[in-house]
């Protein structure tokens, strides 16, 4: 892996921020399902028609995301999606079994199409200043740190949960909704903190990419 292209900004707002943000959406996929069978008592049938939700939700943004990117480019889309996709998560902390099905299913399918827009938007991102001379090296090192994040997705919600039951409930034999909604609040906050980054993005990053063309300012 070329290490030198961590030198490069856009590069390093996906190895850097981008590495966080990855990890906290690799966390969804294992915590929903669980906050529905054992949080909210549903089967997994039951559980599994909500979760296709969310990834209904991630197929519907893939044909919008260069419209996307053209309209805000590469700063404004991922600073204002990632905040989306930190907000599903907070919203996920306030759900409950009586939560009608409605705002569950609408809530994880803006969930799904954010965390889809993200993933490209990061992905595009990476090599657009990257000389094609170091792209080799370059491409072996992103797909590394990518293939630990999503490990490490699954690690922050087990570990999330972990630290949920012991603080919150260790009384109780098992893991309870409050632990739930406890680990997407930690999931957001990771997710919050992976977004820091993309502030110091120029307005201009990536355009020769994503054509889009920003306001001069007077």
């Amino acid at each position: 892996p070329d290490l030198a292209a961590v030198r490069i900004q856009t590069f390093a707002v996906t190895m850097i921020g981008g590495s966080l943000f990855r990890t906290a959406v690799s966390a969804v996929p294992f915590l929903l399902p669980l906050l529905l069978q054992l949080g909210f008592g549903l089967d997994p049938f039951q559980a599994g028609l909500y979760v296709l939700a969310l990834f209904a939700g991630n197929l519907g943004m893939k044909p919008l995301t260069s419209l996307v990117l053209r309209t805000f480019g590469f700063r404004t889309t991922l600073i204002g999606n990632g905040l989306i996709f930190v907000a599903t998560m907070v919203g996920c902390a306030f759900l409950t079994p009586a939560t009608p099905p409605w705002i569950i299913a609408t809530l994880f399918v803006i969930s799904g199409a954010a965390r889809s827009m993200q993933f490209t938007a990061i992905n595009t991102l990476a090599f657009v200043d990257v000389p094609q001379q170091k792209m080799a090296g370059t491409n072996m090192l992103f797909s590394l740190v990518q293939q630990i994040t999503f490990g490490l997705g699954i690690a922050l919600a087990a570990a999330a949960l972990r630290l949920s039951d012991t603080l919150l409930s260790p009384e109780t034999t098992g893991l309870t909704l409050g632990d739930f909604h406890t680990a997407f609040l930690i999931v957001a906050v990771v997710a919050l903190i992976g977004l820091f980054d993309s502030f110091l993005l120029p307005h201009d990053a990536g355009t020769l990419v994503s054509k889009h063309q920003p306001r001069r300012r007077a």
